[in-house]
């Protein structure tokens, strides 16, 4: 009976043992990423995007405004907008989002999946301004692909992101608010001097 005691002790005390170890590797593994998934899923939406994001809207504000209600821009002065202002207002947020990264695999590659619907974001504005430059309307076709594109990869953030929260027990508050760009097919690569 004694020995009985004895095995049935030693046994709960490795079946502790065992328990305790599973969860101090889990604590070490988060210890080493500093965050854990959640956090870094709720740090990427909630801070890191949105605190970068001046810039994109800035360059997407600029390519948007010659579609607007009453905008009164030639190809020429908008093409000029989008070299000068645009561009670079996108290559320095491009710049940003890429030095996001994240120690969870599924942050990074849903974080990737944004990366490229902007790097496809800011290949329209490019092609716009090399069609306007080659007076080329034909070009547009490209800036309309890469629109599209763009919003391919949102769609596939958007999804990923889903499943990420729905994985994590991350709840989503709101709607998904998206800085989009406008059908590059709508404009024309004229000079407008008639020539």
């Amino acid at each position: 009976m004694k020995k009985r005691l004895v095995a049935l002790f030693m046994t709960v005390l490795m079946a502790l043992a065992v328990i305790g170890c599973g969860k101090k590797e889990d604590k070490t593994e988060e210890a080493k990423s500093g965050a854990s998934s959640q956090e870094e899923i709720v740090k990427l939406v909630n801070e890191d995007l949105p605190g970068i994001a001046a810039e994109r809207d800035k360059a997407v504000e600029i390519y948007n405004g010659f579609f607007a209600d009453g905008a009164d821009i030639d190809s020429e002065t908008w093409k000029g907008q989008l070299e000068n202002d645009a561009l670079t207002a996108y290559d320095a947020y491009l710049e940003k989002l890429a030095a996001l990264t994240y120690t969870n695999a599924d942050v990074q590659n849903l974080k990737d999946l944004f990366e490229k619907s902007a790097k496809y974001q800011r290949d329209a504005i490019q092609y716009v301004v090399d069609s306007i430059n080659a007076v080329d309307s034909s070009k547009l076709a490209d800036a309309q692909q890469a629109i599209e594109d763009s919003r391919t990869y949102l769609g596939m953030y958007q999804d990923e992101l889903k499943r990420l929260c729905d994985s994590y027990g991350i709840k989503i508050n709101g709607e998904f608010q998206n800085t989009t760009m406008t059908d590059a097919s709508a404009t024309d690569a004229s000079p407008t001097d008639g020539e």
